[in-house]
């Protein structure tokens, strides 16, 4: 992946806008790049106050849904709220549920399972809950727009309907009261609110902002998660939110935000990447309602019980997704599939509530839309995420003929098909993104703001980055970089694939980055480029995102050689490194002969397996360095070769089948693309 700078140099006529700010000129380029190119624009990005919220009868649909809801509150009918198994659907559940309850009225709430029941309705599940709960009234949240059919047999048992949704607008929608902010014909002025913003705004058209402000907190952890933009009212209800859940407003927040050793305020980022994913990972996990819990339970006692059940299904989750993601990348290396259009993976022992997370890995490393399916049975089930300028689900729908189910949003959408279906939907969904690249084509590249230098990183510019919060989707965090030269980085103890450094101005810490410790040891120069996230205005973090070294001679280049192999150098080579990669050999005989020179040096104890992949060039001089790093990797990746213990062992009864490494294959691939 290849990253390019975003921020051009500022003009003095965006300067001049600004010129009784007092801003720095790197912040007031972040502003820029944010559309926020003059004082008055900043203002009103800067104030929160709620009084700017849209009038939630502009949503259509609004009225009707606002009349039928009093007149089953007036008449003491029973109210059945079903949601989704995300957290966006369990706050959007929560939301509804807590207002309703004040209002005195039978309510009940239903979050499927995902593999019993599915995303969204089925006609059975309807059925299931008529016998159950006997609702005279049912309320969708964060689903039920595509649903039409579902909703058309609920009314046919007698059961009043109103969908409230935020997801693409399908052909057919249901026949009932639909409350949807991406209707077209509608004069509300944002579309991008969450299911359980959807749910807000339904509060607070039944009685008003003030009301509506006590579910700030609530929607504020779904409109993260959810990864919804936060512009607009977003941003507002997600500042107040925050500051809410900080007073402790909901106590299972507060609880397992200790269990997350969040010590700090509770901000945006760590919704996104703490909070968030331990609440998804209930309904992922098959079990939604312990995410509700968690919003609704007010015991201490229990909720110690339901943390910890989450914390542990997490666990979970993370190990089976770190499993699923494997398989993928050596399915897609093996069959070279990451020279595709778009990437489209299956196999039915693939658990398909975790598959989300997987598509979102493989997107990130592959930079293309990615669709990863599983399941049991004759079904697969999935989930895909996009890259900008692929919308997907409108690439989904035109691949709809072979599908079973589908939904979504055009970064992200689920889809439910035919095992014998599969080959067939991958070819006809690669096509449509083709074509779709065709007409608005997709640069394969990540951006960064701007360079920043160690002396302009101070305390006054992460004062001004801290008035940037809440960050997201939308408003992301700043993505600078920065050159350094030899640092010493250290491994965290409790977490030592981790690596943390410093620059003597801030403290950078790089997950899954002790791979790079040698590399950011060594004397030459890289590009560090980092989220620079914020606690505080004091106490800023920067967390890299990749390292990007400028290797000058052969044991520097061979390190890097090392960490593109084994898919820990996250952007594209540059034309040293490709010249050294379009050099490697994959002929079976050369992969014997230093296999062969390996043994006999073990065998003469004349090796140093702690310096083999750095200066294999000093014990094997007549071998070329570049190439030895290869086929040790091979060897390694295939078991042949196991380092324990800074000591080298040759296991000669393991698979010489070196098209069995993904390693091995991904050269193959390059070398034939040439």
């Amino acid at each position: 992946m290849e990253y390019k700078v975003r921020c051009g140099e500022l003009t003095p006529e965006q300067l001049a806008a600004f010129n009784q700010s007092g801003y720095s000129e790197k912040f007031i380029r972040l502003l820029v790049e944010r559309g926020i190119d003059s004082q008055e624009k900043a203002d009103k990005f800067f104030n929160f106050d709620p009084s700017q919220l849209h009038d939630p009868f502009l949503l259509k649909g609004m009225q009707a849904a606002v009349t039928r809801l009093r007149d089953a509150i007036s008449r003491k009918q029973r109210v059945l709220i079903i949601g989704d198994y995300d957290a966006d659907g369990i706050c959007a559940t929560a939301i509804l549920y807590k207002y309703l309850l004040t209002q005195r009225v039978k309510t009940s709430y239903f979050l499927p399972e995902r593999d019993a029941d599915g995303y969204g309705l089925n006609v059975d599940l309807i059925a299931r809950l008529n016998e159950k709960f006997h609702p005279d009234l049912l309320i969708t949240v964060d689903c039920g727009i595509s649903c039409a059919e579902e909703i058309k047999f609920a009314q046919s048992l007698g059961i009043d309907c109103i969908v409230t949704d935020h997801h693409a607008i399908p052909e057919v929608t249901p026949d009932c009261t639909c409350v949807d902010p991406k209707f077209k014909d509608q004069a509300y002025p944002f579309d991008d609110l969450c299911g359980a913003g959807v749910a807000l705004k339904l509060v607070q058209a039944m009685e008003s902002l003030a009301v509506a402000k006590n579910y700030f907190d609530i929607c504020a952890i779904a409109t993260v998660a959810d990864i919804v933009s936060l512009t607009d009212e977003n941003r507002i209800i997600v500042h107040h939110g925050l500051q809410m859940l900080n007073q402790g407003t909901v106590p299972g927040i507060t609880a397992l935000a200790k269990a997350c050793n969040i010590r700090n305020a509770i901000k945006s980022g760590d919704i996104s990447f703490r909070l968030g994913p331990k609440i998804n990972a209930s309904g992922r996990m098959g079990n939604a309602k312990r995410g509700l819990d968690v919003i609704l339970e007010q015991d201490p006692e229990r909720l110690e019980r339901v943390i910890k059940n989450l914390l542990y299904m997490n666990t979970k989750r993370q190990e089976l997704c770190t499993k699923i993601y494997a398989e993928c990348v050596q399915v897609i290396e093996r069959e070279g599939l990451q020279n595709d259009s778009a990437i489209v993976v299956a196999k039915p022992e693939w658990e398909s509530g975790v598959l989300g997370i997987v598509a979102v890995r493989l997107t990130e490393k592959y930079g293309r839309p990615c669709i990863v399916l599983g399941g049991k049975g004759e079904v697969y089930k999935g989930s895909g995420r996009s890259i900008p300028g692929v919308n997907l689900v409108e690439c989904i729908t035109k691949t709809s003929a072979v599908l079973s189910t589908f939904g979504g949003h055009a970064m992200a959408a689920g889809m439910s098909l035919p095992v014998e279906n599969f080959d067939q939907f991958r070819t006809l969904f690669q096509t449509v993104v083709t074509e779709a690249q065709k007409t608005q084509p997709v640069e394969n590249c990540k951006y960064y703001d701007f360079e920043i230098g160690a002396e302009e990183l101070n305390q006054k510019f992460f004062n001004e980055v801290a008035m940037l919060e809440p960050t997201g989707c939308g408003n992301p965090a700043p993505v600078l970089m920065t050159v350094l030269r030899e640092t010493k980085a250290s491994a965290l103890p409790a977490h030592p694939t981790h690596t943390k450094f410093d620059n003597g101005q801030l403290k950078f810490i790089f997950f899954g980055g002790a791979v790079f410790n040698e590399i950011l040891a060594a004397p030459c120069s890289k590009s560090v480029i980092f989220e620079l996230q914020q606690n505080d205005g004091t106490h800023p973090q920067a967390v890299v995102k990749c390292v990007i070294p400028f290797a000058i001679n052969d044991d520097e280049k061979a390190l890097v050689l090392q960490r593109y192999l084994h898919d820990e150098l996250t952007v594209t080579p540059d034309q040293d490194l490709q010249t050294i990669i379009s050099g490697l050999s994959v002929d079976r005989s050369v992969f014997i002969d230093y296999y062969k020179a390996t043994l006999n040096l073990v065998s003469s104890n004349n090796f140093c397996p702690s310096q083999l992949k750095l200066f294999a060039k000093l014990v094997l001089p007549e071998k070329n360095l570049f190439q030895f790093v290869f086929c040790f990797a091979v060897f390694e990746q295939l078991g042949i070769y196991e380092v324990v213990r800074n000591r080298l062992h040759i296991h000669n009864e393991r698979t010489t089948e070196l098209n069995k490494s993904a390693i091995y294959n991904k050269i193959v691939n390059l070398n034939q693309a040439e």
